[in-house]
């Protein structure tokens, strides 16, 4: 339930009345204030306070001031006269409200008419200002086609003039008809005098003219444009050229140092077969990058080539590229197909090598189990001494964890 302020005060004179209402420590910004002719309001948290006024004043001349401890109203008078009360009294409750309805309602309705006024004069004003940009880009235009007129007028100089003196006189009229025969042109000029109108003269001439001849049509021919090869993706700057240019050889040597560059290569050098056996001759001078790059190479070349993944899975355990010499034993086995003794050997070989692997990477128990799989597909001493000892590290950490790997 709201609090109704009752504790207000108020003064009149005959043309203004002064009311102030107590706040009560609310702040004032917290303040929501209506105003209408007859009818005041203001509400501020669990604060109420509406006055019914006895009389009509002038909002537009009337002043509400805030501040820290009341809101102050300086209300003007419509008519100079006395008030025998602030608010209208003798009504019951019923018809406080009716009449507060009816005060609010005409105040809104006052404030709508007011607020679509503005909206009319602002439209007004609008069609008024581009009615006079129109008139004023009429003018404009008009200007601009005077102006052309007479820049015409001043190019064309006494066209006209001339054209008046090269006319034919009145008195006589020429008609001249021009045949073609053999590069020879033929005219007929009809002289007609203005006093015998019904037998025109006749007058023969011959003139000679050779006609130039048709130029040959012009030779068509394709030109092929190429543009300068770039290796980086982002266009060319002249600042980070020598930048660029350093890094270009450092990659160029860095691919050198491996032992192995495609651009080096001939045609005929570019051969699974022949990258195949230039690995296995890097593997062997424990070049193990350049193997790894020439079988890299091949695979692009021939990626269903089988022995280039059995190859690069070893050179990758022997550089520790543990996971990838998961991957290449396991594409190499999905490559050994159909399962049969001719590929026992490569197959219980890629087994061993990916347990291997994978026990190096933390996989104890897969690795054993890889290791196991493959000695009984092939008796292999080095994977059985691999075994032995993986599984002697095993118990180690399990007797370490509790149990537990």
């Amino acid at each position: 339930m709201p609090i109704i302020v009752k504790d207000f005060i108020w003064k009149q004179s005959l043309n203004k009345v002064i009311l102030c209402v107590p706040l009560h420590n609310v702040p004032s910004c917290k303040v929501d204030v209506f105003t209408s002719p007859q009818y005041l309001k203001l509400t501020f948290e669990t604060f109420f306070f509406e006055a019914i006024l006895l009389k009509a004043i002038n909002v537009s001349q009337s002043i509400c001031t805030k501040t820290w401890k009341y809101v102050i109203f300086d209300l003007q008078k419509e008519c100079e006269e006395m008030w025998d009360s602030l608010e209208v009294q003798g009504l019951t409750k019923e018809e406080k409200m009716k009449l507060k309805i009816r005060l609010i309602d005409e105040e809104h309705q006052r404030v709508q008419n007011k607020f679509q006024e503005k909206l009319n004069l602002k439209a007004e004003l609008k069609r008024v200002a581009v009615n006079e940009q129109i008139k004023l880009d009429t003018r404009v235009r008009g200007k601009i086609e005077e102006i052309k007129k007479r820049a015409e007028k001043d190019a064309l100089g006494d066209l006209n003039a001339w054209k008046e003196e090269v006319e034919l006189k009145p008195n006589s009229d020429k008609i001249v008809e021009i045949a073609e025969d053999n590069n020879e042109q033929y005219g007929v000029a009809i002289m007609r005098s203005a006093q015998q109108t019904n037998k025109p003269k006749l007058r023969l001439y011959r003139e000679s003219k050779k006609l130039d001849p048709i130029p040959k049509s012009r030779n068509i021919q394709s030109l092929q444009i190429l543009f300068t090869p770039r290796e980086f993706p982002t266009p060319s700057r002249e600042s980070r050229l020598e930048e660029e240019n350093e890094f270009l050889i450092k990659q160029a040597e860095a691919r050198k140092s491996t032992g192995f560059y495609d651009k080096d290569l001939r045609p005929e050098e570019k051969n699974p077969q022949y990258l195949l056996a230039k690995a296995k001759e890097f593997k062997k001078h424990q070049n193990y990058l350049g193997a790894i790059s020439a079988l890299s190479f091949a695979i692009k070349l021939s990626p269903q080539f089988v022995d280039l993944y059995f190859e690069r899975s070893e050179v990758h355990i022997l550089v520790g590229n543990f996971s990838r010499a998961v991957d290449d034993c396991s594409k190499a086995l999905s490559l050994y197909k159909p399962l049969c003794e001719v590929n026992l050997h490569e197959r219980a070989v890629c087994i061993g090598r990916r347990g291997i692997a994978l026990f190096k990477l933390g996989l104890l128990q897969q690795g054993i189990s890889e290791l196991q799989a493959s000695i009984k597909l092939e008796s292999n001493e080095e994977f059985r001494i691999a075994l032995e000892g993986y599984e002697k590290e095993l118990e180690e950490v399990k007797t370490k964890n509790n149990g537990k790997v």
